[in-house]
């Protein structure tokens, strides 16, 4: 649909072509149309049969709450407070009120004492993000903003450059040409330039090794309705927030669409990854291969009994790509151009949203100085290249910590406190940056995923976990000694708040409480680290996100 705005022209030259349309891209064009861009978007083949991450944590939501702030795109602050989406969004996508962790062993029934669930405080509002409607709503923003599209939605058929070099030319299956000063490509592992540079790497420059298995189901039953609660006392139910169902090599997720009472779906997301090793014994084909692991697993098996993929599924016997140039002549290879790795703990969506931060500044300032060279994207191109390898890592160490419940339950704990502070850190930054305008502070690209300050220790304990589990990875450290290891860095770290026992293998339900609130607030007021005395205050403790309209 067109919605009466204005399509675009191919007599027109933009000052920026976004191929490839999802939540990413479009959330950039909104940004670069706010602040008086010429943007074209068009849509690619790929993009209806691309598979994306589909949940939030609070970290996500506060990326989300800073491009709307800073870039004064307040329907983007939707995305991270979900009331404020419209109806038609909400309806087919779900509610994210925990992130559980349950761990199975072939054959024997799911251990209650081999179980994690960090719930997620009441005043954030997480989400399952049924990405078509999704996607769609983001390119709406777009539009809003004076985005042109090509007409009918046209899909993108080549790009190439201009003669002289001065641009690009984008061909729609249409038979329209448009022109651009510099194109975005976020299609994916299938976009032509990649292809003219060779492909994607022969081997991924990653850790990380993976089958992937995805699809949308019906008829998934609720896990709390095969094994009732009754032997999880302190558990929420776990179909109202991510639940992560996990085996030695591997996991299956788990996010419902219709565990709310709006839901206008019987769905669920399911994203099924293994180590291609361990597992390397499952069938081809991608249905059969989720119904061979499930029944190593009985309650899983029933669970899934009878559940079907109306629209099929999809995968890859080796998930993982990358390329190895992301700048070139006019170009930048964007968010899924880049890479394709797991979308496990959020950090797809995430990402996504970090990059859009990241690359939009960089593009008005060349739009503005008439410098689209190579050079002014390096330090994005950079920064993309960190995060990728920071995402990786955190996959990787996941992989490693799925062979032991113990190791599970320690690596789970240094995730969630990164998680958390995270989020506290890059919300104060962001207050500083409304409170005098600059926002150098959350520039700090150099730094790769630490791009905002964290609380001194933070980045080094990750930095041992990661260590850790890779010594577990090379047979050089027993599973059990590297959760010794992470528990008792935990017992020392002094940026470690009172919010949750996390140095506590016992303690293995997060429940936010008032009266973990005022512990909080009282340990930030006395021994804690100065940096927390302006991260941890009451009104940062609570979620008071920007409005969702002008």
């Amino acid at each position: 649909m067109d919605h009466g705005r204005p399509l675009a022209d191919p007599e027109e030259k933009y000052d920026v072509a976004l191929v490839g349309v999802h939540l990413a891209s479009s959330l950039l064009a909104a940004v670069l149309g706010r602040h008086g861009l010429r943007v074209l978007l068009v849509d690619s083949e790929a993009d209806v049969r691309t598979p994306a991450g589909e949940t939030t944590v609070p970290y996500t939501a506060e990326v989300f709450f800073t491009l709307a702030r800073r870039f004064d795109v307040p329907e983007i602050a939707a995305f991270g407070l979900t009331c404020d989406l419209p109806g038609r969004v909400r309806r087919t996508s779900g509610v994210k009120r925990s992130l559980s962790f349950l761990y199975h062993q072939p054959g024997v029934p799911q251990d209650p004492r081999q179980t994690v669930q960090f719930n997620v405080p009441g005043e954030h509002s997480e989400w399952h993000m049924f990405r078509p409607d999704v996607d769609a709503y983001a390119h709406e923003v777009a539009r809003s903003y004076g985005t042109r599209v090509p007409r009918h939605r046209s899909r993108m058929t080549d790009v190439a450059p201009l003669p002289g070099g001065d641009g690009v030319r984008v061909t729609t299956a249409d038979g329209a040409q448009y022109r651009a000063r510099y194109l975005v490509d976020s299609i994916g592992m299938d976009s032509p330039i990649i292809a003219r540079l060779g492909g994607p790497d022969p081997v991924a420059a990653l850790r990380s090794r993976s089958r992937v298995l995805l699809a949308h189901l019906s008829g998934v039953q609720r896990f709390e309705d095969r094994v009732p609660l009754d032997a999880y006392p302190k558990a929420s139910p776990w179909s109202q927030g991510t639940v992560s169902h996990l085996f030695p090599g591997g996991w299956i997720q788990v996010a419902h669409f219709d565990n709310h009472p709006e839901a206008g779906t019987a769905r669920a997301s399911v994203a099924v990854s293994v180590d291609p090793d361990a597992h390397g014994d499952l069938p081809k084909d991608p249905e059969a291969a989720f119904r061979s692991l499930l029944d190593r697993f009985p309650q899983l098996a029933e669970t899934f009994a009878g559940a079907i993929a109306p629209n099929g599924w999809t995968g890859d016997e080796l998930w993982q790509r990358t390329v190895q140039q992301t700048v070139g002549s006019r170009h930048f290879l964007f968010e899924r151009s880049a890479s394709r790795n797991d979308m496990f703990l959020s950090r797809d969506v995430t990402m996504a949203a970090e990059l859009v931060h990241a690359l939009a500044p960089a593009l008005l300032k060349a739009a503005r100085t008439d410098d689209f060279s190579p050079q002014r994207f390096e330090r994005v191109a950079a920064f993309q290249s960190e995060l990728i390898a920071f995402n990786d890592r955190i996959l990787a160490a996941a992989r490693v910590a799925t062979r032991d419940f113990r190791l599970w339950n320690a690596f789970s704990r240094v995730w969630l406190l990164w998680s958390m502070l995270a989020a506290l850190s890059l919300k104060s930054a962001r207050n500083h940056a409304l409170g005098d305008g600059d926002w150098s502070r959350t520039e700090r690209l150099e730094d790769g995923p630490f791009w905002f300050r964290l609380p001194r220790g933070l980045p080094e304990l990750l930095e041992q976990t990661f260590a850790w589990t890779e010594q577990v990875r090379a047979d050089r450290l027993t599973t059990s000694a590297a959760a010794a290891h992470i528990w008792q860095a935990l017992k020392e770290a002094r940026f470690t708040p009172p919010l949750y026992g996390f140095a506590d293998p016992a303690d293995r339900y997060y429940h936010f409480t008032l009266a973990k609130r005022l512990k909080a607030l009282a340990w930030t007021r006395t021994v804690a680290p100065e940096e927390f005395r302006t991260m941890l205050t009451k009104e940062n403790l609570t979620n008071v996100p920007p409005p969702a309209v002008h």
